[in-house]
């Protein structure tokens, strides 16, 4: 069976500098609900043209979106405290 053109990458293998271990690209590009790592550009590029991938693959607002870096962990942190602090008060 072929592979479909999103799929064709999934088997490669490369490290992983947020988890730090190594990873098939299979997770790399849908690990954020479905669409790619913020570094999937920064991790892939020596093995494949991965930008080429994620322009096929992705429109410009996807792209966008899942490009841009993640919250500071401190302000996530505060939001599910904040988030629920409310939960138990609604109670």
């Amino acid at each position: 069976m072929a592979k479909s053109q999103c799929d064709a990458f999934d088997d490669l293998e490369g490290y992983c500098r947020i988890l730090g271990h190594h990873l098939r690209f299979s997770y790399c590009r849908s690990c954020q609900e479905g669409f790619p790592c913020f570094k999937i550009l920064d991790c892939w590029f020596e093995k494949f043209d991965v930008r080429k991938f994620v322009e096929e693959n992705f429109t410009a607002a996807e792209i966008e979106q899942f490009l841009r870096p993640p919250k500071p962990k401190m302000q996530t942190l505060m939001t599910l405290i904040q988030q629920a602090q409310k939960r138990m008060k609604d109670r």
